[in-house]
């Protein structure tokens, strides 16, 4: 008879230097984490038996994220509180996690689910050029990019991924909110969008504020909340 297993999804920041992990890094961050803390992990099977593990979307080096999904199945009930508290024993306060709930195990993984994410990226000065390439952009029906392939570079047309593009000036910065599809079906980066605008005197800080999975009417977040609700915000 199969053991019962539980399963929990941790909701966590990404912010300043720890930006920088490759998501190998981060997953292994989390697994010293997680075993540092006496968490009775679910292993899977075979010669080389890892803890079971995901995240919903793996995020690129450089990019800060207000909320990042891990799902990770134990063999024993924790209560939420205790575990988010153990947890941030173990990590820094860069990668502080923020909630913790259960998670159906029966259910397919985040990682599965996600098809959309929503990034916002700072660019200082604002200048007019920004918002009349950002239309350009806006209005094309094709927008190709470069990514390597196997053997060599290829073309892929990401105009189908780009779902809407907001720009706002706020007190001189130019504020410009991305909402991309991700995930296993196909999607853009926020870098191949960024490359197409003129670029501003200082670094371009790119955000990721949250994953999007199908709701019954449009996308919501995994907690529920819609587009709207994060458009509304201050940044």
């Amino acid at each position: 008879m199969e053991a019962k297993m539980y399963r929990y999804r941790i909701v966590f920041a990404r912010e300043g230097e720890f930006a920088c992990l490759s998501h190998l890094e981060l997953q292994r961050t989390f697994i010293r984490a997680l075993r540092r803390a006496g968490v009775p992990l679910v292993y899977s099977q075979g010669f080389n038996p890892q803890p079971r593990l995901s995240f919903a979307a793996p995020l690129a080096v450089g990019i800060e994220s207000n909320r990042e999904y891990l799902e990770v199945d134990l063999t024993a009930c924790r209560e939420s509180a205790e575990l988010k508290s153990s947890l941030n024993c173990q990590l820094p306060p860069a990668l502080a996690v923020q909630k913790v709930q259960p998670a159906d195990p029966l259910a397919p993984a985040l990682a599965a689910q996600v098809e959309a994410a929503l990034y916002l990226a700072v660019f200082s000065p604002y200048t007019p050029e920004l918002t009349a390439a950002l239309q350009s952009v806006a209005a094309a029906a094709v927008l190709e990019v470069e990514r390597p392939g196997k053997d060599r570079q290829k073309r892929v047309n990401i105009r189908p991924f780009i779902y809407n593009l907001c720009l706002q000036n706020a007190s001189g910065e130019g504020k410009l909110f991305m909402f991309l599809a991700t995930g296993n079906r196909g999607g853009a980066r926020p870098s191949e969008i960024i490359d197409l605008l003129p670029r501003p005197a200082e670094r371009v800080r790119v955000r990721r504020l949250s994953v999007f999975i199908p709701g019954p009417e449009g996308y919501i977040t995994p907690e529920g909340e819609t587009l709207s609700f994060f458009c509304a915000r201050p940044y």
